[in-house]
């Protein structure tokens, strides 16, 4: 059997059964919403903390300190910067990095040579931070702590 012409479908819309359509039908759009009967509490209601009145005592302030930090050895320094004591001027420091070319970058900079990419390309391992080395030195004496060679 074939489907009925669409002029004759339009006209006949296929009939609905009701057996799992009891939908309500949603609310109106213009019904009043209830507003609360009080207002919501204020900062310090909610979080507990009354106001001092007059004639009472109020407790204290607790007051939390953030420990601090710790200098690492200057062994353990990797290639950022780190928190130190310089064991020439004996002050606690962040240390100064500079990133120079180390092994790794010129060996690779050998092998793409070697490769062909001699037209400038052979320079890029010079220019990649993550084959330089990491010198560290103390901000405060300028004096060298150590070097992280890759």
């Amino acid at each position: 059997m074939e489907p009925p012409p669409y002029e004759e479908a339009s006209l006949h819309p296929p009939a609905l059964s009701t057996e799992g359509v009891n939908i309500p039908p949603p609310p109106s759009y213009n019904a009043s919403l209830s507003s609360p009967s009080t207002p919501p509490p204020t900062y310090g209601e909610a979080v507990g903390v009354t106001p001092p009145v007059s004639g009472r005592q109020t407790q204290p302030a607790v007051v939390v300190t953030q420990p601090l930090p710790v200098p690492i050895s200057v062994t353990c320094l990797r290639d950022i910067p780190g928190l130190v004591r310089c064991p020439h001027c004996h002050h606690t420091v962040t240390t100064k990095v500079t990133y120079l070319p180390g092994r790794a970058a010129w060996c690779m900079c050998v092998l793409l040579t070697l490769m062909g990419l001699v037209c400038g390309f052979c320079l890029i391992p010079l220019m990649v931070r993550g084959l330089q080395d990491a010198h560290h030195s103390c901000p405060q004496c300028g004096n060298h702590l150590h070097i992280h060679t890759r």
